[in-house]
């Protein structure tokens, strides 16, 4: 067994103090699979490119021990975001540039022979490459909805249809399900009811999270919060936590969701205390010298 993911890698650059303090690659279901690699075995199948940025996104997981064979590099320049107090960017602020391709460079022919019949997929986009997928391999899966994406322009009928009986776990960031529930006048219920998964999380940040399962309705809250200096990565590592909770336990019931909901938000205070999506794990890569710019090719250790 392995847990997979897939797509097109991220690098993060992240400021505090509008100085750059360091660069680490980054993407939701690819911080899933660095938190995961500790447990399991764990591959990332998908493109980054060949600038340095790219090639730092590719070595950010293979240092963690994920397989990363099946990640093509093409020429061309790394999607990139800016991260700082202010939110993020993906226009570059020391030289105002937005060197980044657009699209997705992964395609379904990259990923579909790599796929194993026991592999476990971790999902964080609902584009047509993840619901072709989705559509021709049988694996569990689990989702993560961080962000709303094509998901705005769809009607309710069209997003049950993507989603509905597909995933194990579903975890919805609350700015997500608060557009949902505006929009479509329902609530957390109906959408669990709609999709059809074994657990339906809602995250509230440092509120905690709703979480539903087996029908019930369970609020949890934070106790002694951490200080917050980042909360990047937070989410990544709070539903890494739940999915491997749920495969320890094989099933779902009050034990397990106790359980995986203490060792997630154990986990994401400690995320939250420091700078950057995967520093509790790896430390953040500083840049010592650059070329043009630090958002094409630079020197870091």
């Amino acid at each position: 067994m392995r847990i997979v993911g897939f797509g097109d890698l991220y690098c993060d650059y992240y400021f505090k103090n509008n100085e750059l303090i360091g660069v680490m690659g980054g993407k939701t279901n690819a911080n899933i699979i660095a938190n995961l690699s500790k447990y399991y075995d764990t591959s990332f199948i998908g493109v980054t490119t060949n600038d340095t940025p790219g090639l730092l996104t590719l070595k950010s997981l293979e240092c963690l021990g994920v397989d990363v064979k099946n990640i093509k590099v093409i020429e061309g320049s790394c999607k990139k975001f800016f991260i700082s107090e202010e939110g993020y960017t993906t226009v570059c602020p020391y030289c105002n540039r937005d060197l980044s391709y657009k699209g997705i460079k992964t395609t379904y022919e990259m990923v579909l022979p790599h796929i194993k019949e026991d592999d476990i997929l971790i999902v964080d986009s609902l584009n047509e490459l993840s619901l072709n997928i989705l559509k021709n391999v049988d694996n569990k899966a689990f989702l993560d909805i961080g962000y709303l994406g094509n998901l705005r322009f769809l009607s309710l009928d069209e997003i049950i249809d993507m989603i509905e009986s597909r995933f194990i776990i579903i975890n919805m960031n609350e700015r997500v399900y608060d557009y949902l529930k505006k929009k479509f006048s329902i609530d957390s219920q109906d959408l669990y009811d709609y999709f059809k998964c074994e657990v339906l999380i809602i995250t509230r940040g440092k509120r905690g999270a709703d979480i539903i399962y087996n029908d019930e309705f369970e609020k949890k809250e934070i106790e002694n919060p951490s200080v917050e200096v980042d909360t990047n990565g937070a989410g990544d590592a709070f539903f890494s936590e739940f999915i491997h909770t749920y495969l320890e336990e094989n099933e779902v019931n009050t034990k397990m969701i106790s359980k995986a909901y203490i060792k997630a938000s154990t986990l994401s205070r400690i995320v939250v205390s420091k700078l950057g999506a995967r520093s509790h794990i790896l430390p953040l890569k500083k840049i010592i010298n650059y070329k043009e710019c630090i958002c094409d090719k630079f020197d870091y250790q």
